[in-house]
């Protein structure tokens, strides 16, 4: 009862019914591993949930029924355990929205890469090393999605097609 203002907020800014915002938003917060027996907590908890949603709903090509279903179709889960928030994490979501990966489909892409790119770095170090892409940090956690990205991307930058997949490769 407490948590009805947040999710009536939640389901005005995300023009859908309030028993699908309740659904929506307590299931992404709980795939988030944000949720809480300290009843205070929690609210505030879900009211950032519902926060970082809407504002990727209001800054990207997506809706936040898809960044929510996205959240609870595996991401929340892989990225509590690359230790991602859910503002790194629904950002990701946000970039992937922009180019057209929305949704369930948005939520497995991610969930993807949050999985097997610590594993394939690990397993590639080498190659990795080679063309100067650190996903890990000096204290051997991910690095944020950002800067890997930009990283690969500047490893990359320049090469044909082939040379790309041979690198990828």
């Amino acid at each position: 009862v407490g948590a009805l203002g947040t999710v009536s907020k939640f389901a005005t800014a995300g023009a859908f019914y309030l028993v699908l915002a309740t659904d929506l938003l307590t299931d992404a917060q709980s795939a988030l591993g944000l949720t809480t027996d300290d009843a205070v907590q929690n609210q505030l908890n879900m009211a950032r949930v519902a926060d970082v949603v809407i504002r990727a709903n209001t800054l990207a090509n997506a809706s936040a029924e898809q960044f929510s279903t996205a959240i609870t179709n595996g991401v929340g889960a892989a990225a509590r355990a690359a230790g991602k928030d859910v503002e790194e994490a629904t950002g990701a979501l946000a970039v992937l929205a922009d180019q057209g990966l929305k949704g369930a489909a948005a939520g497995t892409a991610l969930t993807g890469v949050l999985q097997m790119l610590p594993k394939t770095a690990i397993q590639n170090a080498a190659a990795f090393a080679r063309y100067g892409v650190e996903v890990f940090d000096a204290e051997g956690n991910m690095r944020s999605l950002a800067d890997i990205t930009d990283s690969m991307t500047e490893a990359f930058e320049g090469m044909s097609d082939a040379e790309r997949a041979a690198a990828f490769d």
